[in-house]
């Protein structure tokens, strides 16, 4: 895998992040949701995704606004190998995060609404 696939694959992650924190914070059932969620989507790839996610959850807790822009700068950064199957696939992975645990929540749909009109600019 190469460097800038990397960096998207982590900030699919990053984007996860923030929509399973965005209602009550994250769950140990969002945790597994996501971890299940995106060894379906990446596959053998996945584990970039979980290692940023757990980084992101045990060590360095940003805010989902903080994390959010994070995740903007970098797929904006790497534009440039954000093919559309690569935005496709974020944007499913937030939205099954999203869908995964109690529903989807008015809040969750801002945020993904959100991340679709920022992504789609790109």
């Amino acid at each position: 895998m190469d460097f800038q696939k990397r960096e998207i694959y982590r900030s699919i992650a990053e984007m996860a992040y923030v929509i399973a924190k965005a209602d009550r914070g994250l769950s140990p059932t969002e945790r597994m949701a996501f971890n299940e969620i995106i060894r379906e989507e990446l596959d053998y790839e996945s584990w970039v995704a979980e290692s940023r996610f757990e980084l992101l959850d045990e060590v360095l807790n940003p805010s989902p606004e903080e994390a959010y822009k994070q995740a903007m700068a970098d797929f904006k950064k790497y534009k440039g190998a954000l093919t559309s199957e690569l935005k496709e696939k974020a944007r499913r992975v937030v939205q099954r995060v999203a869908e995964s645990c109690s529903g989807f929540s008015a809040k969750e749909g801002l945020i993904l609404g959100r991340f679709e009109k920022d992504l789609h600019a790109l």
